[in-house]
Parts: structure tokens; sequence; C-alpha cells
């Protein structure tokens, strides 16, 4: 993710604005899983994505939502950790190799407990702590809780879906205005 990066963020002002993002985030998902599901189970392990594996993807995926998650609760107690770009990059190498061999199914059913709690976490914030931010690690600046529960929850995801879909040969046009973001 390029830290230049400049995203239209909706506003998450009313219930079916809140709604209308965990429907995203869950399209997102499944897409995601949808193309995992077509790599024969004994390309799971096999560097395809930028020297990671399907394996190490997924569990990166689920990692990551757990940890975004844990650094959006802990600013809304005023803790905000600057992790810095090389820390990250560190931890991200350290990860492709850790997971390199995760076990796939296990690895789905984490994201799909990360994502009760997420959509849960979306729907319980009263927008009034919205304001409150968390720093970005990958774009090198604070962002609102508003606009990280986006960028964590789906634009990362949407990054390594496509990252996928052009490593498998996936190609795909995007629903026009009425699906963005």
């Amino acid at each position: 993710m390029a830290s230049e990066l400049k995203r239209n963020y909706r506003y998450l002002d009313t219930d079916d604005d809140r709604r209308q993002l965990i429907e995203d985030i869950r399209r997102v998902r499944r897409d995601l899983l949808r193309v995992a599901d077509l790599v024969p189970e004994a390309k799971w392990y096999e560097p395809r994505y930028h020297g990671w594996s399907l394996a190490a993807m997924l569990g990166h995926l689920q990692l990551m939502d757990t940890l975004s998650l844990r650094a959006m609760q802990l600013a809304l107690v005023g803790v905000r950790l600057p992790i810095s770009a090389t820390l990250l990059n560190r931890f991200n190498d350290l990860s492709a190799r850790v997971f390199k061999g995760r076990i796939v199914p296990t690895t789905r059913r984490g994201i799909e407990r990360n994502e009760a709690r997420i959509t849960d976490f979306i729907l319980r914030l009263p927008m009034e702590r919205f304001t409150r931010t968390v720093y970005h690690p990958a774009l090198g600046t604070y962002l609102t809780l508003e606009q990280a529960m986006q960028e964590f929850f789906y634009y990362h995801w949407l990054g390594h879906l496509q990252t996928i879909r052009q490593a498998e040969d996936i190609f795909y046009e995007p629903p026009g205005k009425s699906g963005e973001v």
C-alpha cells in the first residue's frame, strides 16, 4: 500500500451507512475466499503472491484483522502506537515465513470469527468516538477510527484480493459507482 494513497472514505453516520460498510467488508472477504477456493490444495503452501503462500496470505489477513481491531480498541482508551513502516515490513516478512504452512481450514474459521468481532465493533462504536485516531503504519499517518475501519477491514483485504486474482489469472471488473466504498 502506497504511503501517498488517498481515499474517499465514507461517513458512517447512520446504521444504514454502517451496515453498507459491513456488507462491503463481507463481500470482499467472500470474494477473496472464493478465489482461494480455486487454488488446488497442493498449491496452498507454494509461494505465489509476492513470495507468500496462500496459507501465509490468509494467516496474515487473519492476524492483521486481530491486531487492527486491538489497535482501534486501544485508541479508544488513548493508546496510539506509531509503528514504523520498517517494523511493519519486518513483521510481515516474519509472518510470511511463520504462516507459510499454516492450516488453511483453521485460518478460515479464524477469519469468520474475526468478521463477527469486526461487525460488532462497527455497529457498537458510538459515533462521537469516530474521531479518535489510530496509526496506520503502511500509510505513515493517523486515521480516524471511521477511516481506519474502512482501511483495515475493507481496503486491506481488497488489495490482497487483487494480488491473488492477478497471480491466479482471475481478472475482475469491479462494479460501477453503486458498489464502491
